[in-house]
């Protein structure tokens, strides 16, 4: 029975596939004729005409083509000086004597195409680099020896095609990002794309797989049907392709969208989002179910030689289902110039309280006894106490504060703020920009880490630390 779910799948897989390459070769393949003037062929008296008048425009479709390719981009760098202190409070720090300092360079940009030769038929595609601009990778050439290799450090971002089957049916097809989730700090129910929502850059554009995407609006209506064709990032093959589907309703000015994923070798996966307005806020929430997790949970550690970690990958059984939701708002006034966003996150992936407890004394006993007894074991302790910390909490919060305009069209002030609700650790960072001329500015921002030592933001950055950094942000679109 396995076996014959495996081929099935893949036939399914293929076959999807297959339509939308076919509905491609049918638009290219596609083309007019021209009328002939059969009389100008034969002699005859010449009659003067009025030239004809020109053929009407669609202006729709003049917006949707275009004879050149434009290119643009983006473009941002940063250098900071960031001066770190970490026991301020408790009195072992000097404000004017930091524990560490450092100068932060951030050198990126994007630069991307878009093609619009016809209005069925659309190719776009981006590329990112970054400092440093190369990378080195060492690799071994025998068993005593290694070489390294350096290779500029540019990836291609986005790549894919658009087109349709008469206007009624829409495919992209090619690597690009996949919206599917609504939430702003945290997605349970993005459950597609290759890396999370960063927290502290909730906007920036995250990588999206290979995918091939069947779009189907639902006629004098604004309701949509997908179906998605998922490739693996590194191993193409049957089990390793997942299967997707997406329903969006508008019912009145709410959005509701239902969403399923499967994938043979991994959990299956059910999500529901909603969005709309309420008063002078936009809302909204999601919610993910998961039979089995692609997590790896670690289930117990030994405080004494061996030293054994024990973990479980529930992929594998998927006998338990997780649940995992989120819910927030989002508040903007033009005239005031201000805009808040606040959301909420039930993690259904993270620890018990008691089981986190647990787990993390014994893993600090067994750092402690391994330190004494057999050193060569505090590696992979440590790793595994990071690994258990990381998203250990169940409940999670965050808020965004920013108001330009603050006294001056050229001051903007804003402020961060994430907590592990289940742990009480997290981090608040305000700052102030202060816009020199277009396209340049200087910006203060502050960073205070808190919580107990094993709460998740106070032990990745090694204690209730106090980060300050000056410097200048040039930054702009071309």
């Amino acid at each position: 029975m396995k076996l014959t779910l495996r081929y099935a799948y893949g036939l399914a897989a293929a076959l999807l596939l297959l339509a939308g390459t076919a509905a491609g070769a049918q638009e290219i393949g596609t083309g007019q004729t021209s009328d002939t003037n059969l009389d100008s062929l034969f002699g005859g008296d010449i009659v003067e005409t009025a030239p004809a008048a020109p053929a009407a425009v669609d202006p729709v479709a003049a917006a949707l083509k275009t004879d050149k390719v434009r290119v643009g981009g983006s473009f941002y760098g940063s250098l900071s000086p960031t001066a770190t202190w970490n026991d301020l409070w408790g009195g072992t720090s000097e404000f004017f004597s930091p524990d560490a300092t450092a100068l932060a360079l951030s050198l990126k940009s994007t630069i991307f195409f878009d093609a619009r030769p016809s209005e069925d038929f659309r190719v776009y595609g981006s590329a990112k680099t970054s400092w440093p601009f190369s990378t080195t990778k060492t690799f071994l050439t025998s068993a005593t020896t290694s070489d390294s290799l350096s290779a500029p450090n540019i990836s291609l971002f986005e790549l894919f095609a658009d087109f349709s089957l008469n206007d009624k049916v829409y495919f992209r097809f090619g690597k690009s990002t996949v919206k599917w989730g609504v939430g702003y700090f945290w997605s349970p129910a993005d459950v597609i794309n290759l890396e999370p929502i960063n927290v502290l850059d909730a906007t920036a554009q995250r990588e999206g797989p290979v995918n091939f995407r069947m779009q189907i609006p639902v006629p004098n209506t604004q309701n949509n049907f997908y179906l998605y064709t998922i490739l693996d990032k590194t191993t193409i093959d049957f089990t390793t392709t997942a299967l997707a589907a997406k329903a969006e309703f508008l019912l009145g000015n709410y959005e509701l969208g239902l969403g399923a994923y499967y994938r043979y070798d991994t959990a299956e996966r059910g999500m529901v989002t909603l969005t709309g307005p309420l008063g002078d806020f936009d809302v909204f929430g999601e919610a993910m179910v998961s039979r089995g997790s692609a997590k790896t949970f670690v289930t117990g550690i030994d405080a004494s030689a061996p030293y054994t970690i024990s973990t479980s990958m529930t992929s594998d059984n998927r006998d338990s289902l997780y649940f995992s939701a989120s819910t927030g708002f989002l508040y903007s006034s033009s005239i005031d110039n201000f805009s808040a966003v606040g959301q909420y996150y039930y993690n259904g992936e993270g620890y018990a309280d008691s089981d986190r407890t647990s787990l993390i004394a014994d893993a600090k006993a067994a750092i402690a006894s391994a330190a004494m007894s057999d050193p060569s074991k505090l590696p992979a302790l440590t790793s595994s106490l990071a690994g258990l910390i990381y998203g250990s909490g169940q409940h999670y919060a965050a808020l965004s504060l920013s108001k330009s305009k603050l006294f001056t069209d050229k001051l903007s002030a804003s402020v961060i703020a994430v907590a592990n609700l289940s742990d009480g650790s997290g981090l608040v960072k305000p700052s102030v920009s202060w816009a020199v001329v277009d396209n340049f500015s200087i910006t203060l921002s502050p960073t205070f880490i808190f919580g107990p030592a094993d709460g998740e933001y106070a032990f990745l950055a090694g204690g209730d630390t106090v980060m300050l950094s000056l410097g200048g942000v040039v930054s702009g679109s071309f």
